[in-house]
């Protein structure tokens, strides 16, 4: 998982024998995370904006109850605006598990969404390749979400990365 000061350095274009310039450090745009408690007003509008509002008090205690030692569930993902500003642009949540039905590991993604003001910029698509790299440490053979039928973009999206179209859910209130 990148963090934010992982740094990566731009090294000066030429020749050889021309006079060696400063390097510069340039950051990442886009860097992916664990949540910190500082997050939560940014995760409360970010699931407001998947059409899930809460309060900074629900999403604290979702935290607390998915995310467990050495295998972070909840990803938060940085956008350097500036090289010094940076902005939490987006987050993903997924749960680990096993099917009953065949001996495979999967990873559900629970949850995923870019901020409207920063989509096209990498963001979902980080914060996707960071849970792949987690499911695969773990042993996973298979990533799968859920998405509404009304989110064309993002099932054109989920496509472009690989995802398939496999199954049909239902739903019913309890």
């Amino acid at each position: 998982m990148s963090t934010p000061s992982k740094l990566r350095t731009a090294t000066p274009t030429g020749t050889r024998s021309a006079p060696q310039t400063k390097r510069v450090a340039v950051r990442e745009p886009v860097q992916v995370r664990s949540p910190a408690p500082s997050d939560l007003g940014a995760l409360t509008e970010l699931l407001e904006q998947l059409g899930y509002p809460c309060t900074e008090e629900q999403v604290e205690a979702r935290l607390a109850a998915l995310t467990s030692p050495g295998q972070p569930l909840v990803l938060v993902a940085d956008l350097w605006l500036g090289t010094r500003q940076k902005v939490v642009a987006g987050l993903l949540a997924m749960e680990l598990g096993c099917y009953f039905h065949r001996d495979v590991r999967h990873a559900h993604v629970t949850a995923l969404v870019a901020d409207r003001r920063y989509r096209h910029r990498g963001v979902a698509r980080a914060l996707i390749a960071e849970a792949q790299a987690i499911a695969r440490r773990a042993n996973c053979q298979v990533m799968h979400l859920r998405t509404n039928r009304s989110r064309d973009d993002a099932h054109s999206f989920y496509r472009a990365l690989g995802f398939e179209e496999t199954h049909l859910t239902f739903d019913k209130p309890l």
